[in-house]
């Protein structure tokens, strides 16, 4: 202040030093009662820098949208690293027969390495969910990632079947850690609309694999044998840990992670398996999945044992509901607006319902028509691609509403998502062959039971209190992070 400044331009001088020294001991006040540090403040800093820009939109309260959220080579990742467990398993089936033949052992022998690797997968998913809600979603998605392409390289040299089945183990367990992480990671950065339009997508992948992996290795069992299309499965962990070291940022900063220690976590897993409708979208989520895999374990006897399909039949058919899937799934996302995505849950497993009558009394049909049945060959698949199609919807926003719900503990709830989706698939899937492979009847029981009893899960609805408590919660924790400077 000059002393040649008028008494207006003094009074303004004052008034601007006055408030800016309000500010300056209002901010000296609150980092004396959150007992930070000038160390502690810039390391915070640095950590939000480290956690990439998907919170940018949600500091500002600005609706996010899904290509704001999310660059498109970090959704690429993530579509990715959906596709660990299909391309794990469903790839090397038709190598079955060479692997028992090679390795001198019986049908059964061979199965268990399928069952170790889904065992690894339900296990990876629980632990490595939990734990990245303390260590962060990065470092897990490295580390296991690399764990699973060194079990991958193991099972190409395997010399008997026990290291097979335990180098299953492993690369299942390793590989648990892009599948749980990439739903925790898309939760991270976005919520609402945004982070059920990511999930579509990447649930599309996960959805779409297991119908095209068979395919993929049905055309290389021959010129490169089991032991090659291992080596492909263990060249895509390959892949996806250079889509991680540059492609996939640190989303969970260290603040928001919770630092009490293990046991906490659990108990933090605990907490959800507490909350009714939290346990309610699983189960459904489970169930949901367990379609889909009744589906794949079925549709391979039904078309060409019970039907008498040729091989190149029933992979033209598979290649369809691929398609009808990505289809499926790609106007899901787009009209994730428009139609919010509990409306579209209740009306596709309400959809799937009644296809699936229609399926099973076509199955059963199959005991007492000729296999040449013209109707019964054109019916039954076109009913197989709408069953897949009306999942479609599905997929993507079970997982969304899940994971709203578990807010920060997305990797824990992410964890039990997957481990629950495994186990009940794979408890499945032997069940549609109980009648023998030449029949259909155990494939049209399964599918009226499961798809009676998740209609009856979301007869309440998928929109409770808790989902909206959960929503409302998650504007107030932005508004308030956004107003300390904490996001």
């Amino acid at each position: 202040m000059r002393v040649t400044d008028s008494p207006e331009q003094t009074t303004k001088a004052v008034k601007r030093v006055t408030d800016a020294e309000r500010r300056v001991v209002g901010a000296a006040q609150r980092a004396a009662e959150q007992h930070v540090t000038g160390a502690e403040q810039g390391k915070a800093t640095e950590e939000r820098r480290s956690a990439g820009h998907g919170n940018a939109a949600a500091s500002q309260g600005e609706p996010q949208t899904l290509r704001s959220a999310f660059p498109p080579t970090l959704l690429l990742s993530l579509a990715a690293l959906a596709a660990v467990a299909p391309l794990g398993t469903d790839t090397y089936l038709p190598a079955f027969t060479d692997m028992a033949r090679d390795l001198h052992v019986g049908a059964s022998e061979v199965q268990l390495t399928m069952t170790s690797f889904l065992v690894g997968i339900a296990i990876g998913q629980l632990t490595i969910g939990v734990l990245s809600d303390r260590m962060g979603r990065r470092p897990l998605l490295l580390w296991g990632t690399v764990l699973s392409l060194i079990a991958g390289i193991v099972t190409v040299a395997t010399p008997n079947i026990t290291v097979l089945i335990i180098a299953r183990f492993v690369q299942g367990l390793g590989g648990a850690a892009g599948m749980v992480l990439g739903r925790a990671v898309i939760a991270d950065r976005a919520r609402g609309a945004a982070a059920a339009q990511a999930l579509n997508l990447v649930m599309a992948i996960q959805g779409i694999a297991p119908v095209l992996a068979p395919i993929l290795g049905g055309i290389l069992v021959g010129p490169i044998g089991w032991r090659g299309i291992l080596a492909v499965v263990a060249a895509f962990a390959a892949i996806l840990l250079l889509l991680i070291i540059f492609c996939v940022p640190e989303t969970l900063p260290a603040e928001r992670r919770n630092t009490a220690g293990l046991r906490s976590l659990l108990v933090g897993a605990k907490e959800l398996s507490k909350s009714r409708f939290f346990v309610r979208i699983v189960l459904i989520n489970a169930a949901t999945f367990s379609l889909l895999m009744a589906y794949l374990s079925a549709a391979p006897f039904v078309l060409q044992s019970v039907l008498g399909m040729a091989t190149g039949q029933y992979t033209v058919i598979f290649g369809c509901c691929a398609a009808t899937m990505t289809v499926a799934t790609t106007i899901s996302s787009a009209l994730i607006i428009r139609w919010a995505p509990e409306r579209q849950i209740r009306t596709a497993l309400a959809s799937v319902l009644v296809v699936d009558v229609g399926m099973a009394a076509l199955c059963l049909a199959t005991m007492r028509e000729p296999v040449d049945s013209a109707p019964l060959r054109i019916a039954i698949p076109a009913l197989l691609m709408c069953h897949v199609f009306c999942l479609g919807f599905a997929f993507g926003n079970i997982p969304a509403i899940a994971l709203a719900v578990a807010g920060r503990r997305a990797g824990t709830g992410s964890a039990i998502l997957g481990f629950a989706q495994f186990v009940c698939g794979g408890l499945v899937s032997p069940l549609v062959g109980l009648a023998g492979e030449g029949s259909a009847t155990g494939f049209a029981v399964v599918l009226i039971t499961v798809a009676i009893l998740v209609n009856i899960l979301a007869l309440p609805g998928v929109r409770g209190p808790e989902l909206e408590s959960a929503q409302k919660a998650a504007v107030a924790e932005v508004i308030r992070d956004g107003r300390r400077g904490k996001l």
